[in-house]
């Protein structure tokens, strides 16, 4: 079989596989792109004191890649929209960073101004579309597919992405000496003969057996058993320190997946250089449907980047908060806080309403369940703050 018919064989069992998660691949909309917390590369290096090892960013804080959905295509008034969102006349693009930006996420969410792009958002009967990766997590859980199989999983009757989220709460808080142990055994490119040492180095951050659950007994077993062995599959032949080399691949997922839609994209200038040589892996693949365009003068990449920003800010905020303390935060929101993370789930249900496949989350399900709860709380708030209000 040659790589044409590898390809296109390929992308077949990817439409399979979205079919089955209740993903419409076949649509034909105009998603718009920006991003937040591009750092280009996620590595781990040594420090200036060379005792510690430190990843180059923050690993909490998610590439997101997001934006809008036209259906049909729709090409709004710049002047109209400067005009709703109060910006001054001589304003020549709509920019997250210096027009939205408060701070931190409830900062941004304290702003009038979020709140009229929300409900224009939905008045124009668009969607928004997302996709974040929480950096650690998609590094370590090579570790878990290299040392277990998803047969192994469902024979021990356990959840595969249970197994995942598992191992990501087991290391947190351990950050500190995980990066310590990537940078000693170049990960993520373990060498045969470092395999035992790396795997145990790895069970030595965590409690005695006795006091793990099942699914960490598990876990911790597979590690066990993999220190035996001299493949780690997925942790080999790979750079050393390098985690991810770039972010293309997030580029093309949309193109690939919703092959009939046309995808525009904010000039970047270092996924456009590679874009020639992209095109010749993906050869059966349409990613004529992609296109870059300045954002100056596209006014939906500009509301894409808006998107984008808030919404990079949201999972900073997750990803560094518990359920207490998002309890906690929710009490005390003001009620312009309330109404614009209210607006921003109701532009999230109906995007999911219409399309699962929007809304995409690589990270622990964990972190995805506090995002779920910070709506809900939210949601069951303002609820709660009508009932209050009706005269009785």
């Amino acid at each position: 079989m040659n790589n044409q018919s590898d390809e296109k064989q390929l992308h077949e069992m990817e439409q399979e596989w979205y079919a089955m998660q209740g993903f419409k691949t076949d649509i034909k909309c105009y998603f718009y792109y920006d991003e937040s917390n591009n750092h280009r590369k996620f590595w781990v290096r040594s420090c200036e004191n060379q005792l510690d090892k430190k990843f180059n960013v923050d690993p909490y804080l998610d590439f997101v890649l997001a934006g809008v959905v036209a259906k049909p295509r729709f090409e709004p008034s710049f002047e109209e929209l400067v005009h709703l969102l109060k910006l001054q006349k001589n304003v020549k693009e709509i920019k997250f960073k210096t027009q939205f930006a408060n701070g931190d996420f409830l900062g941004c969410m304290d702003k009038n101004r979020i709140g009229y792009l929300f409900q224009w958002i939905n008045d124009q009967n668009l969607f928004i579309h997302y996709k974040h990766v929480n950096h650690l997590y998609y590094a370590i859980v090579e570790i878990i597919d290299s040392i277990m199989s998803p047969d192994e999983i469902e024979e021990m009757d356990f959840d595969y992405f249970s197994i995942k989220n598992t191992f990501y709460e087991m290391l947190q808080g351990k950050e500190k000496a995980l990066q310590n142990i990537m940078f000693q055994y170049e990960f993520p490119n373990i060498k045969k003969d470092k395999i035992k040492d790396f795997t145990l180095e790895l069970l030595n951050l965590f409690p005695m057996r006795r006091e793990q659950s099942m699914e960490e007994k598990f876990i911790t077993g597979m590690l066990g058993r993999a220190s035996q062995s001299d493949e780690l599959v997925f942790l080999e032949g790979n750079t050393d320190y390098v985690m991810q080399e770039n972010y293309e691949e997030f580029y093309y997922d949309g193109p690939r997946k919703y092959y009939n839609a046309m995808h525009i994209y904010d000039e970047e200038t270092k996924i456009q250089s590679g874009e020639k040589e992209a095109r010749s892996v993906y050869k059966d693949v349409q990613l004529e449907n992609m296109k870059y365009v300045n954002s100056e003068t596209n006014v939906l990449v500009q509301v894409s980047d808006v998107v984008a920003g808030i919404l990079g800010k949201l999972m900073i905020y997750i990803n560094n908060k518990d359920n207490n303390a998002i309890r906690k935060d929710v009490e005390n929101l003001t009620e312009q806080q309330l109404d614009n993370i209210n607006m921003l789930r109701i532009l999230r249900e109906k995007s999911n309403k219409y399309n699962k496949g929007f809304l995409m989350s690589i990270t622990a399900t964990s972190v995805t369940n506090r995002m779920n709860f910070l709506f809900d709380l939210c949601k069951a708030r303002a609820e709660y703050n009508q009932k209050s209000s009706i005269p009785k």
